[in-house]
C-alpha cells in the first residue's frame, strides 16, 4: 500500500499552504518540517489509519493527549514534498466529541527554532495565535480560510515526544508483541 492511498495527495496539500504563505511573505525555505497533521472523524478510523500507517513505519507512540489517544508515527522513508522539504512523522489524533473536525490532512508542523518569540512578533498581525498544550508545546499557528493549517514550533514534534518522556517503540517489535 502507498501512502497516498491512506492520507490523499499529501503534496498537493503542503504545496497550497507553501504556496499560500508565499502570498503573504512568510518564508519558511530554511526551516524544517516537523510533521504533518491527518484528522478523522471516528475512532474506528483513528484504529484503521493508525494501523495502515504502521505498515509504512519505524517507529510509533500512541499516548493519551487532551483527553484522547494521539499516534506518532515515523515514516520508514521520507515523504518528498515541493521545495525540498521533507517529513518523515505523521501525527494523528483520535476525535473528540467536543470537536469534530473533516478526515483528511488538516495542519503542518513547521520548526523555527530558538527565533519562535522573534518569528511571532514579526508575524503577529498574520498569525491565528498560539496554543498552549503544556510546557514543551506552545505552537503559534496560522489558519487559512479553507481550514488548513500552519504550526510554528521551536522544537519538532520527536522531541517534544521525548521530554514529555512518552516512548517511542519500534514498529517491527511492537507488532510482534516485544516493546523496544
Amino acid at each position: 500500500m502507498i501512502i497516498e492511498e491512506i492520507i490523499g495527495n499529501y503534496q498537493a496539500f503542503f504545496s497550497d499552504l507553501l504556496q499560500r504563505m508565499k502570498a503573504i511573505d512568510i518564508d519558511i525555505s530554511r526551516m524544517p518540517m516537523s510533521h504533518l497533521l491527518y484528522r478523522v472523524n471516528t475512532v474506528p478510523d483513528y484504529e484503521s489509519l493508525r494501523d495502515k500507517l504502521k505498515i509504512l513505519c519505524s517507529e510509533f507512540v500512541e499516548t493519551q493527549f487532551n483527553g484522547r489517544a494521539v499516534s506518532i508515527l515515523v515514516l520508514k522513508t521520507p515523504l518528498v514534498l515541493e521545495d525540498g522539504f521533507k517529513v518523515s512523522v505523521i501525527e494523528l489524533p483520535a476525535p473528540r466529541l467536543v470537536h469534530m473536525y473533516p478526515s483528511g490532512l488538516e495542519s503542518i508542523g513547521v520548526v523555527v527554532g530558538k527565533s519562535l518569540p522573534q518569528f511571532i512578533t514579526k508575524y503577529e498581525k498574520l498569525l491565528t495565535g498560539v496554543k498552549d498544550h503544556g510546557e514543551h508545546c506552545q505552537p503559534a499557528f496560522l489558519t487559512f480560510e479553507n481550514d488548513k493549517t500552519v504550526k510554528f514550533y521551536d522544537i519538532s514534534l520527536t522531541e517534544i515526544v521525548a521530554r514529555q518522556g512518552w516512548k517511542i517503540k519500534d514498529v517491527d517489535l511492537a507488532t510482534k508483541g516485544i516493546w523496544a
